[in-house]
């Protein structure tokens, strides 16, 4: 059976957390505590995954509540390829120039370039600790004692500035990322998450490239604090744009 997705007709569209929980209720497919990561994660794309009827009904109630959106077959959301690491990246007038971890370079002409995406997003990740043993004698400086201690994974959640760039020909993603592990280098300067002037002026040059409709909300704000909230909200949006940008969309 099909699916559909509701699809904001603005980025800039925002509701209430109360007005979408009313809204869900003519949705048995939505939980209204479902409703909290919904609003947080309102990057485009609303809900996928619905039923035609509920899809059609949650519309109708959301438009009611002054947020109109579009209902969308999830078959015709482009899905984005897996993306090509690299680590340094040099703008021309009329080429991009790419390197990886290993020092290969490849050169990407513009008129190949047909969408760029970038911007902070919180990434959770699993992360090793080390915990006291349950049971173990509580003395003092027990906790120095390896017999004592046991390593265990927490989800954490990590920084991270993040440029997608994406092409007509193969590769057709490449991407680049700053965390606190790891830098990148733009225009030959090294590039870590403290470097506001230099992570500033790098999404500014990249708003050079393309036109503004193609080049996603993340690169076009103008601070360093806004996020987005998970990897799947920052890369929803990138769905959302291409979907306004094929011939179907």
């Amino acid at each position: 059976m099909s699916t559909y997705s509701l699809l904001q007709v603005s980025l800039d569209q925002t509701i209430d957390r109360e007005s979408l929980e009313e809204a869900s209720v003519v949705v048995p497919s939505i939980a209204r505590a479902d409703c909290a990561h919904l609003q947080r994660d309102l990057f485009g794309i609303v809900v996928s995954n619905l039923p035609l009827e509920e899809a059609k009904a949650f519309q109708a109630e959301l438009k009611r509540r002054g947020f109109p959106t579009d209902v969308v077959a999830d078959d015709e959301l482009p899905v984005l390829h897996e993306p090509f690491t690299i680590q340094r990246i040099e703008t021309g007038a009329e080429a991009l120039v790419f390197t990886d971890t290993m020092g290969r370079q490849q050169t990407r002409t513009l008129d190949d370039l047909v969408f760029v995406a970038g911007g902070f997003l919180t990434q959770s990740k699993l992360k090793p600790v080390m915990v006291m043993e349950s049971g173990s004698p509580a003395r003092l400086h027990s906790f120095q004692d390896p017999a004592h201690l046991e390593r265990r994974h927490r989800v954490q959640d990590s920084p991270e500035f993040r440029l997608d760039f994406f092409f007509c020909s193969a590769p057709n993603r490449l991407r680049a990322s700053v965390s606190a592990e790891s830098m990148m280098f733009f225009q030959g300067r090294p590039l870590r998450l403290g470097d506001t002037a230099l992570l500033l002026g790098a999404m500014m040059d990249l708003q050079e490239l393309l036109p503004p409709e193609r080049v996603g909300a993340g690169l076009r704000r103008s601070d360093t604090k806004t996020f987005y909230p998970s990897l799947r909200s920052y890369e929803e949006e990138i769905r959302w744009h291409f979907h306004r940008l094929t011939p179907r969309g």
